[in-house]
């Protein structure tokens, strides 16, 4: 009895944990609900068709609604970030690249439309982790653990 009881609850937890992973605030249904739905009108518009026709309509439709697929940059905007970067490794100047540098690039990537901008509550992030590293920084010089509390306690406070 306690085996049955043992395995309907572990049933139920497994099913109850793959429903709240599927159903995660941070997935984006915009690009998901599009894809089902170029899938159902592929399928619906030739019935017959085969795995390769059913993708290339599906691809031909999710490009109608403006969904790209993944980091596939083309090649001119491979170069446009090959541009920043060889700018970004020119303003250095043989020095270890710090936050200026980093921030100089982002704009660059930013500017060409490669990187996205950074929202508001991002650049506050940044701004107070920054903060907190040149304290942390000062106070503890070369120890590594310390640095490192020492930073999770001002982004903590």
């Amino acid at each position: 009895m306690k085996r049955i009881l043992a395995a309907a609850v572990l049933v139920l937890l497994t099913g109850g944990g793959a429903a709240v992973a599927l159903a995660q605030p941070g997935d984006r249904p915009g690009p998901r609900a599009a894809g089902r739905e170029c899938l159902t009108e592929a399928r619906q518009a030739d019935p017959g068709a085969d795995r390769a026709a059913i993708r290339a309509a599906v691809k031909a439709c999710l490009e109608e609604h403006g969904v790209s697929r993944g980091r596939h940059h083309t090649d001119e905007r491979r170069q446009e970030a090959r541009a920043c970067m060889a700018e970004a490794r020119a303003e250095r100047d043989g020095r270890k690249a710090g936050p200026e540098a980093r921030a100089a690039l982002r704009a660059c990537l930013e500017a060409a439309g490669i990187a996205p901008p950074l929202t508001a509550d991002q650049q506050a992030r940044r701004a107070q982790l920054r903060a907190c590293m040149t304290e942390a920084h000062a106070d503890h010089a070369g120890d590594r653990p310390a640095l490192r509390d020492a930073v999770r306690e001002c982004l903590a406070g």
